[in-house]
């Protein structure tokens, strides 16, 4: 996703009143639209674009590019000092730098001219420049120092297409209305900075300086649907396009426009970066919070197989966690727990002392007929690899394959001392969290699980594959919190629409309600793999890193001399033997090589005096305006695209012939 941007608006002005008039004049600077001049036969050959038009440089001072379409191409050939243009058909034309600056060399015929217009022969198809697809038509022209560069010019709805799927995976983050607020950011983005390369010969560049733009070649549903349901709509100020910027990981929190760009616009505010308080419900069970348990874990596990009807409710009790079951016992919980997993089960070989930790391991997996899994889904070496703890001679050949097989899917791991104690007694709660794991890995009919719409009026609303199903909640709910795979009991849980939850229904009822959560806090970007990272710099990298912008001779210390709004370092002192060097906004990420300016600087002593610099940091890019993965989160928990736009770009209008009103 870009995180650049960083160009200002130049050449693009309101020189007319009202956004229809400006749309016409820009269309109009780009391709020519209407009758050609009577005075100018030759106009009549000329090739438009559906305005609005955008002109984008998708290989800008390059030596060489090859261009063709499936039916052919169409060409129109400008040569210098001759008038007119010359018309001629090829199956595909390779471009070169002419022998002189001003010219490019058609490699099929041997012409040289100062430019080239590119359709292809059938109506509709789209044009290969190299190895990617464009819709529109294509310019080669020649460019400075005797390169050459490919524009598309291309109707600014189908550059969209092409602009969206790149700027905001549609694969990574589904949700069609942060899609939309994309859209409508890039449309906007674009119309502002109309004419920015007009002294290379188009708009906008194809890359992140810009916005990534890839054409038809990376086009996908989902964004297309976002594109054409938001036509026409931009976001403005005081009636002009605002400079949309947007970032792909805020952090938690964006920074105003003037703390990192020289653009102080009132609608670029830091703001914080979270869902609505009307997106978080809270649930309250009747259900008694056990205390003493051995751990969060045996919570989940005795909840769990309680709600399935594999043990009974009595099981809570901390000392009759910890003591020995019967046999009878663990032949009847495990015969409920194929029961529960609606599976006809596998008759077990072990007639007696279950309670042996070996032995259940291997009457438990045959019982759910994994002796198949054990036995042709792990490879030849896998049980020996598996199994190097100090006494696992003490498996005899018929426990090996079962007890690797549970050891491969996590439900058995050695002890501290790397011992698997196969001759011990299980207790009641490792028998329990032995058949829980199996009821999770299984999967079953009752567990089930989605994301939440709503918790009003004592139902569970959840979206599953698409559709939305309403369940009652028992009064006594077991109420789980999966914080990272650390499960804890609660009697009240906080939630918010979009998170996950996963729920046991029985007779229609929710009785096991548990919800996932993240050590990564409330922030609607939070999903972002860059919501937190760290760097590690010793002073001669550093030194190096910071290299384009000056040298300071041997770095002593770094130090933040000024901290943004939103906790960002705005300007920053690399202090040296030889001097000092003062990095401001964008520049202290570019020189450092960091991700952000989101960060607090550590440092690790060595024997001469610091041996590394710790960048511990959150997000990904320059963290003004639209924060992406945000949006993501924020339509996640139910926001509207305008809902998105509003609350990252403070104050904003959104107009245009479908924008609400």
């Amino acid at each position: 996703m870009s995180s650049r941007r960083v160009v200002r608006a130049t050449a693009a002005s309101w020189v007319v009143a009202g956004l229809g008039a400006w749309l016409a004049a820009a269309s109009c600077r780009t391709v020519q639209q209407g009758p050609p001049p009577a005075a100018a036969p030759q106009r009549a050959l000329e090739p438009t674009v559906a305005a609005p038009a955008v002109r984008v440089g998708v290989l800008v001072e390059v030596e060489r590019a090859s261009i063709g379409a499936d039916s052919g191409l169409s060409l129109r050939l400008r040569t210098p000092g001759e008038p007119g243009v010359r018309v001629l058909s090829l199956p595909r034309a390779t471009f070169r730098r002419g022998r002189t600056p001003d010219r490019v060399r058609l490699l099929e015929t041997g012409d040289e001219v100062a430019q080239a217009t590119l359709l292809p022969a059938g109506a509709g198809e789209p044009l290969q420049v190299d190895a990617t697809t464009y819709r529109g038509l294509v310019e080669v022209r020649a460019a400075e120092g005797g390169a050459l560069t490919v524009v598309n010019v291309v109707n600014l709805e189908e550059y969209l297409r092409g602009v969206v799927p790149n700027e905001l995976s549609p694969e990574a983050f589904p949700q069609l209305e942060a899609l939309k607020a994309q859209a409508v950011a890039a449309r906007t983005y674009v119309l502002a900075h109309l004419g920015d390369y007009a002294a290379k010969g188009f708009d906008v560049c194809a890359t992140a300086a810009c916005q990534v733009y890839r054409g038809q070649s990376s086009e996908h549903p989902l964004t297309d649907r976002a594109v054409k349901e938001t036509e026409g709509v931009i976001a403005t100020w005081r009636g002009r396009p605002i400079h949309a910027y947007y970032t792909s990981t805020c952090g938690g929190r964006t920074e105003d426009g003037g703390a990192i760009f020289d653009d102080d616009e009132p609608y670029l505010r830091g703001v914080s970066c979270e869902p609505e308080s009307s997106a978080r419900q809270t649930i309250r069970s009747g259900a008694a919070v056990v205390a003493g348990l051995p751990s969060g874990n045996a919570v989940r596990d005795v909840a769990l197989l309680e709600a399935l009807g594999v043990v009974d409710s009595g099981e809570w009790d901390p000392h009759r966690l910890a003591a020995i079951p019967t046999d009878a016992e663990l032949r009847a919980w495990t015969e409920r727990l194929v029961a529960a997993l609606h599976r006809p089960g596998c008759a077990s070989p072990m007639g007696g002392a279950l309670a042996r930790r070996a032995t259940f391991v291997r009457h438990l997996v045959a019982s759910v007929c994994w002796d198949e899994r054990a036995h042709r889904l792990l490879a030849p070496g896998d049980a020996d690899y598996l199994l190097q703890a100090e006494d696992a001679g003490r498996l005899d050949a018929d426990e090996r394959a079962p007890f690797a097989l549970l050891v491969h899917q996590g439900l058995v791991s050695p002890r501290p001392d790397n011992t698997l104690r196969p001759d011990s007694a299980v207790s009641r709660a490792e028998a329990f969290g032995l058949l829980a794991g199996v009821a999770l890995d299984a999967g079953t009919s009752a567990l089930q699980e989605g994301e939440l719409v709503s918790l009003a009026g004592g139902q569970l609303r959840v979206l599953r594959e698409e559709a939305t199903e309403s369940h009652e909640i028992h009064p006594a709910v077991r109420l789980l919190r999966d914080l990272d795979g650390v499960h804890a009991a609660a009697r009240e849980l906080t939630l918010a629409i979009g998170d996950r939850v996963v729920y046991v229904l029985r007779e229609g009822r929710v009785v096991y309600l548990e919800a996932e959560q993240t050590r990564r806090g409330a922030a609607a970007d939070r999903a972002s793999r860059y919501y937190n990272w760290q760097v590690r710099l010793t002073p001669a990298e550093l030194a190096r890193a910071i290299s384009r912008y000056g040298s300071v001779g041997t770095v002593r210390d770094v130090m933040p001399t000024r901290i943004g709004a939103s906790g960002r370092v705005l300007e920053l002192a690399v202090r040296g033997d030889a001097g000092e060097l003062l990095l401001k906004g964008l520049k202290v990420r570019w020189g450092l090589g960091l991700r952000e300016n989101l960060f607090v600087v550590e440092r690790e002593a060595g024997p001469s005096g610091i041996a590394r610099f710790v960048f511990t940091g959150k997000g990904w890019g320059h963290g003004v305006g639209l924060c992406q993965v945000g949006a993501f989160g924020m339509a996640q928990a139910g926001a509207t695209y305008q809902a998105i736009l509003r609350h990252y770009y403070s104050g904003v209008s959104l107009t245009g012939m479908a924008a609400p009103n």
